[in-house]
């Protein structure tokens, strides 16, 4: 028989001990999965979209992709924001950016050669364990808790202005840069 346990644990000081599945809460209304640890720290993944749904960019294209995009200058901003108070000193930007927050990538979503089919590959080069459960790559939005559809970094092959999206059933899919839809809000935390 296999037993699956959920339990509280503190973690503070240099003995933070993050696993993948910990779930830990940011501000009042969201929470966070740890996808992924390395020696850099652990990745974390809103459980959540944002409650507001954001467009990628406000012109329709995706030139430049995500780097250069609207939505991370959003991201930016919002990292600022006081609802990460209380993890603010464990935070690490991403390396290549230096950015706090991020978005999740189609590979880390589902994986390199499924990602590869549809998008312009990201330097990403696993999926991330939880992922392959299609079950976890869903997310709701907003108060009334809807499953929704959310941006992903990679821009999409066969459209000028189209980036990759997770789709509301968790499958791939692409969507016109202007669309407003959901944001899962990535971040790395010191182990």
């Amino acid at each position: 028989m296999k037993v699956m346990r959920k339990m509280e644990a503190l973690v503070d000081g240099k003995n933070r001990g993050f696993k993948v599945g910990d779930r830990i809460h940011v501000g009042k209304y969201y929470t966070a999965t740890c996808q992924k640890v390395g020696k850099n720290g652990a990745i974390f993944m809103f459980d959540q979209y944002l409650n507001k749904a954001w467009m990628m960019n406000l012109k329709e294209t995706n030139e430049g992709g995500y780097e250069a995009s609207d939505l991370r200058r959003y991201l930016k901003e919002f990292a600022t924001g006081s609802m990460f108070d209380e993890i603010r000193e464990m935070m690490v930007p991403f390396k290549k950016t230096w950015d706090l927050l991020r978005i999740p990538t189609a590979e880390e979503m589902f994986g390199p050669e499924e990602a590869h089919e549809l998008y312009k590959t990201l330097s990403v080069k696993k999926q991330w364990p939880l992922m392959k459960d299609r079950h976890n790559r869903l997310a709701f939005c907003g108060e009334d808790q809807n499953l929704a559809w959310g941006w992903l970094q990679n821009k999409c092959k066969d459209f000028d202005s189209h980036f990759a999206v997770m789709n509301y059933y968790g499958g791939k899919g692409h969507y016109s840069a202007r669309a407003a839809i959901g944001v899962r809000v990535v971040f790395r935390l010191l182990v």
